[in-house]
Parts: structure tokens; sequence; C-alpha cells
């Protein structure tokens, strides 16, 4: 009988932050390394892993001698690099686009450095893993896939080692460790039993992980000496120093012997779905920014060094989002010090891509569009999906009155346009245009906005009207009530049920990550059901009504808007949320039980099960109500639930931050319930006839990834209204200078159209 062989991975898991800012994961990253090195140098027998490019960077940065010494380590076969990661990030939040980079930063570095590309990625802490991340893993060359939650008690597997296969078809090599990836003793008797019972007997090789972690530190002294003395005390063993990469090696040989699993690796740690939503909403937008920078860039930007560069900048921009991404921070599990650096450096990355953006859009206007004595509006869309759907713009007129002013196509046709109430508070000095539009995938259109030449505008497809509490265009009606959305209704049939789409608060006295509950059981406490909507916007282009409320001691004001000829409601929220121990929900009651749930996910979808369980929202979820298909979109929620005809969103939650639960705290100063403050969502909803994924795909790329739009001029005579200012631009310097006896000319506007009253002397 062959012996089963325990490969021992040595490793330091290392939180660059958690319980402590990232400076201080530099420092227990300089510490780790000093300790992994003297260890290979003392026991010869010994070999380290550690992944994580960033760390590496840093080490390199701050101590040379030290990276020189760890570089001899991986030439000699002592020290092994895996992951090719920038960091180890939460699972479920990135993007398609920030998954790509997490692995091409984290590769770049290491090929560059050593000349390895590790193929077997490494994520030994993060919270569930994707359905398609067997996909993407694939496609980035990744042979296999080291994790650790969710354990046997949230999901079971056929087997500790298996074949992941994703819903496109891609499969790696999937490994769950048992039971930790740490120790806190040096004798290991317990941890080789455990990693032993969980090993599936047909590989014949698993893999048992040693050494201090969280806050770095790595194997111990005695527990490599206790791993050498105990090498042949195990019957049919052989303990054997190794490395991540060796076990795979080994293990390829039976591939063929391991079970087969399609489902995704959730069910771990919900409340960290939707917790610290902040960080979440400005790391799903950002990367979804730096996405469309690239796409544009790609489309758009003509010479191979302008583009060259471009990109360049923009992949400097990724770093900062790879490692934001790090799992303890997107999951909002650190404390509240760190997220002030989490900020600054999403923030950092976010200007890089607007002004890419600025560049790239700007550069080929001026060095495309042939010169036209008239304003124009440039719209470009990088997206490989056609865009097809309504943009506002402020075309900047001088502060003049609209007039008469419209839109013309490339042809010179009318383009069917309304005004609607601009952003600035400042009367009518800045006009907002909602309008219909389609751009090509990865093109771009022209329109001119010309005045004086009649035109008449005609009336968009599919006009929308507003009347009492409902609005309506020729596909979809929304009826309002004062507890939300009381009715949506497509092809005559409502899609809802009694209770429509809400908002509820629900007691929610659970630990920051919820540790022992897959959903949120708790008493709902209040629901909203005050509103008193306004129509804001009437048609035939945008139907709008808005209302503003309380909810416990949180303010909310909505907005529910119909656009013409599509079968969509746009549903805006923002909330001051200052509850503590509670949810923010988001309930839709469906007319019936869906026959179907399916969820966007990062580079695809999955079929999911309704049941009571939380689960990680990716940018879009769908439910077959009937004959209709009923889709939810948005890049600002990122948890959902359906349980039996309830729809479910969780918005918001307000745990004391970086809290496990286990123990009460007395009050105190640096405490922080999280989530408290402004936060705004949209969503868009639609109803469809039929079931098509690529719909839903296509809107919430494009709900994410706007057309970029721009005023373009050349040659104008500006102003436009020439020496005689309207009167609203007038400041009480005017008059005084009149009383002077200057600017008497304009004395001579009232009469002559110019809308004029003199000002208070």
């Amino acid at each position: 009988m062959s012996k089963t062989v325990v490969h021992l991975i040595a490793n330091a898991h290392l939180d660059p932050t958690w319980l402590w800012n990232w400076q201080a994961g530099v420092d227990e990253a300089l510490a780790t390394f000093r300790s992994a090195v003297d260890r290979c140098h003392e026991y010869p027998e010994f070999r380290y892993t550690r992944g994580e490019a960033w760390l590496y960077e840093w080490v390199e940065e701050l101590d040379p001698g030290l990276f020189a010494a760890a570089r001899e380590l991986i030439e000699a076969g002592r020290w092994s690099i895996v992951g090719g990661q920038w960091t180890q990030p939460d699972a479920n939040l990135p993007t398609a686009a920030g998954w790509r980079k997490q692995f091409a930063l984290g590769q770049k570095y290491f090929h560059d450095r050593f000349g390895i590309s590790p193929t077997v990625a490494y994520n030994v802490d993060s919270f569930g893993h994707p359905a398609t991340l067997p996909d993407l893993l694939h496609e980035q060359g990744y042979r296999g896939y080291v994790f650790h939650r969710p354990n046997e008690s949230q999901v079971e597997l056929p087997a500790q080692t298996f074949r992941w296969r994703g819903p496109g078809g891609a499969q790696v090599i999937g490994f769950r460790i048992a039971s930790a990836y740490v120790t806190r003793s040096d004798d290991l008797h317990g941890q080789v039993d455990l990693a032993l019972n969980a090993a599936h007997p047909g590989p014949g090789h698993t893999m048992l992980f040693y050494g201090l972690g969280n806050h770095g530190g790595g194997p111990t002294k005695a527990s490599i000496e206790w791993l050498l003395e105990h090498r042949e005390a195990f019957d049919d063993v052989e303990l054997r120093f190794s490395t991540v990469d060796d076990f795979y090696t080994a293990v390829e040989e039976v591939v063929d012997e391991l079970p087969v699993v399609e489902q995704e690796l959730q069910r771990t740690f919900p409340g960290c779905y939707s917790v610290v939503h902040e960080t979440k909403q400005f790391q799903h937008r950002g990367e979804r920014l730096l996405e469309q920078a690239e796409e544009l860039v790609r489309a758009f930007g003509g010479d191979d060094r302008f583009a060259e560069d471009s990109l360049g900048r923009i992949d400097e921009a990724w770093r900062d989002l790879a490692f934001t991404q790090f799992h303890d921070i997107l999951a909002g599990t650190s404390v509240p010090s760190s997220y002030v650096s989490t900020r600054h450096m999403q923030g950092r990355a976010g200007i890089v891509g607007e002004e890419e953006i600025v560049r790239v859009t700007r550069r080929h206007a001026r060095g495309t569009l042939e010169d036209e004595n008239v304003q124009r509006l440039v719209l470009m869309n990088g997206s490989v999906h056609a865009f097809d759907g309504h943009v506002e713009c402020e075309p900047f007129i001088d502060f003049d009155d609209w007039g008469e002013r419209w839109f013309a196509d490339e042809e010179g046709r009318a383009v069917p346009f309304q005004l609607v109430t601009s952003e600035p508070n400042a009367g009518a000095m800045v006009h907002r245009a909602v309008l219909p539009v389609t751009i090509p995938a990865t093109g771009s259109r022209v329109l001119r906005l010309l005045d004086g030449a009649e035109s008449p505008v005609p009336d968009p497809v599919g006009a929308v009207h507003a009347g009492g509490t409902v609005l309506a265009n020729d596909r979809v009606e929304v009826e309002l009530g004062p507890q939300g959305i009381a009715a949506l209704r497509r092809d005559g049939q409502d899609l809802l049920g009694p209770d429509g789409l809400g908002l509820h608060l629900r007691e929610d006295h659970g630990d920051t990550w919820v540790f022992h509950a897959a959903g949120f059981d708790e008493p709902v406490r209040q629901r909203m059901n005050a509103l008193e909507w306004t129509i804001e916007d009437a048609g035939p282009v945008r139907a709008r009504a808005f209302a503003e409320t309380t909810l416990g001691r949180s303010q909310l004001r909505l907005a529910v808007t119909v656009y013409s000829g599509v079968p969509e409601v746009h549903f805006h929220l923002e909330v001051v949320f200052a509850e503590r121990y509670h949810l923010l929900q988001m309930p839709l009651q469906l007319r019936s039980s869906p026959s179907a749930w399916t969820s966007g996910l990062a580079g695809g979808h999955v079929e999911r099960m309704p049941g009571p369980d939380e689960m990680p929202f990716g940018g879009w979820d769908a439910v077959v109500v009937g004959e209709h298909r009923l889709g939810l979109h948005t890049p600002d929620a990122y948890s959902s639930s359906v349980r039996d005809d309830v729809w479910q969103f969780t918005l918001l939650r307000s745990p004391l931050m970086a809290w496990t639960g286990d123990s009460e705290l007395s009050p105190a100063f640096s405490r922080r319930h999280s989530d408290q403050g402004w936060h705004g969502f949209h969503f868009i909803l639609r109803a469809d006839a039929g079931d098509h994924a690529a719909t839903s795909e296509r809107i919430a790329d494009h709900q994410a990834k706007p057309p970029v739009i721009f005023d373009h001029y050349v040659g104008m005579n500006r102003p436009a209204w020439g020496n005689a200012p309207p009167r609203r631009l007038w400041t009480p310097d005017i008059p005084h200078a009149r009383n002077l006896g200057h600017m008497r000319h304009l004395d001579d506007m009232a009469g002559q159209g110019r809308n004029w009253e003199e000002l208070p002397q």
C-alpha cells in the first residue's frame, strides 16, 4: 500500500490591513520576509510559500538586501511563489475587469522580477467564490485554485480536491484547506490528523498549511523541528516539506479521477456582502471607470505611442484598486481608521480614469472632426455593446435662454429631446436636455445644436406621459403609492404583488461578518409607508416623480423615472442613514414565486435556487414571473435573496465595524457603526418577454459605463448673445457702473426682446 503524502506548506497568512492600517502591513511584510529567509537558512529541508506581489514590491523598495536574499532562495527552489496575484482579494465584489487586472499585475511583477508565472491561484482567506471564477482562471492560464472558505459545515463538497467547472465550461483543480491556513501550536499532531481526515483517498496527496498568520509571522522553529522529528510517526503517511506547485503536479496525474463540482462556493459570512457600502460602491464604480478608460483608448487612441502611454497610466491606477480589492478591505471587515487610506487609493485611481477619458476623447474629436462653425455634441461609446438608450447633457450656451434651439443628427434630422431640471440651483442659467440616441459599439456620434432655423422636433418613439400617480409609455406602466412602487405592468399584467416595491428597516444584531447565519431573519421594525409623490417631468421623452420621507432616524429621497420606448423603470434612492444595528432592505413582492432566478457575476452569470440565504449580487439579477422576465440592474447594491415571492436587496448595514460579535463592547469614542451618512443608489427595473441574459449584461454595462458626452466648439462666435448679456448674468457691480456713467448702451436693451428689467440701484 502506497503512503498518503501530506505536502507541508509553510506559509504566513499576512493581512496588509485588517485590525491595523496598511503601513503596519508593510512593517509585518518586512518582519515576515526576514523570518522566512532565516528559517530557510537554518533548516535545509524547509521550503517556504509566499504570494501577493504587493508585499514583494514593498520589501524590494525598503530592504533591497532582504529582497536579494529571498531572490536567491527562489532561484534555489527553496522559496515558492504562489498565486500570481497583486493581493488576496475579496472574490465576490471585483468586476471581470478587476479580476483580470488582479492577475495581470501580479503575474507581470513576478515575471519581471523572477521570470516566474504562477499557475495556481491562492485565496486562502476570501469569503466565498463565484461560480464564474474557473472560467476567469482558465482564461488567465491557471490550472488550480486553493481556498479555505466555505468550510465543510457551510458547503458540502464531494472531495477536498476536485475539478471545479465554471458555467462557461472551463475547469481548474480546486483544493479546500482543512482545517485552517494558520497554526497556533508548535505541536502539529492534530493538524496532521485533520488534513488526513479531509483527504480524498483517490489522489493519495493532500496539503497541510502551517505557520503563524493574520499579522504575518510564518512557521516557528519549534513547529519545523516538530515536523522533522515526526516524519515517520504516522502509519502509511509521508510528511513532505513541499510547495503548492508540487502538490498540483502530483494530483494532475490522476485528474480524471477527481469529482466535478459545478456550483458557486458561497454562503460564507453574508454580512460581508453588504456592509461598508461606500467602499464597495467606490470600488465597483472605480473598476468600471478604469475599464471604460481602457476601452476608449483602445477604440479611439490612434497612434501607438499615445495609446501605450495612456494604458500605462491606467495600469498604475489599477494597482491602487487591485490593493483595495483585498478581502478585509472590500468585504468591510477592517477597522474604521484604515478606510481613510482606502478612499485615498480609490480616489487616486478614479481621477486617473477621468483624466485619461478626457485625454482620449477630446484628442480624438480634435483630430478627426472637420471644422464647423456650429456648436456640436460628441457622444462616444467604448463598449463592445452598442448603446440604445437615453442620455442627458447640458450644452453650454453662455447662460442664454434656450429659445428655439434643437438637436440635429448627422443627416440634419431633428432629434427628439426634452428639457429637464438642471443640477445647479441657479434658475435657468444652465439647461439640461434628455434625448434618445443610438451609438454603435466602440463608435461615436456627433449631434449639432442649432438655433434660428426652424425644424419640427418629432415626438419620440413610445412617448411617455404622467398623470396622477401613474407614469407610462407604450411598453410599461408604473403606479406609485405611499409605500413605493405599487404596480409595474407589462402587456397589461402586473408583475408585482400587493406590497410592490418598498423599503424597510430590519433589526440586525449580527456581527460585521455574520459568522453563524446564512441570511437575515430578525424582525422588520418599520416599513416605508408615507410617500407623497410630486410629478417633476411629464414627457414626452421622460416622466419622473419624486418624494421625500423619513424611515426610522434616516432621511430618504426617491425618484421614479420612465423613458420613451423602453420597458424600463429607473429608481433613484438617496439615503442619509442614521441607524444602528439595523439593515436597510428593498423588498419586491412578486406576483408569484419566480420559476427561475439568474444572477450576474464577474465574467458571466449563474442560475440560483430560491431560498432564505443571502447571496452576493454582481451587477444584475433576473427572475421569471409567468411569461415575463423582470431584471434589476445596479452598480450600487451587492447582496440579494429570493424567498418565496419576495425578491429582496440588502442595501446598508449598521453593525459595529470590525466587530466579531463574541462579546459585549463597552461604549467608546473610537467605536463606529458602519454605513452612517449619505448613500446613493440607481436601479433599473426592466420587464421583458422571454429570458435573455445578454440583455441584462448590456444594460448593466452601460449603466456603469454610460457614453461620454461633451461639447465641441471650433470657430464659434462666442458669446452667442454678443455684447448684450441676459439680465440674470448681471452682478451688483453693473448698476454701480451705470450710476458712474458707464455701460449706458445697456439702457437701449429694453424693448429689444432681451426680457430686460433694470436692477435695483
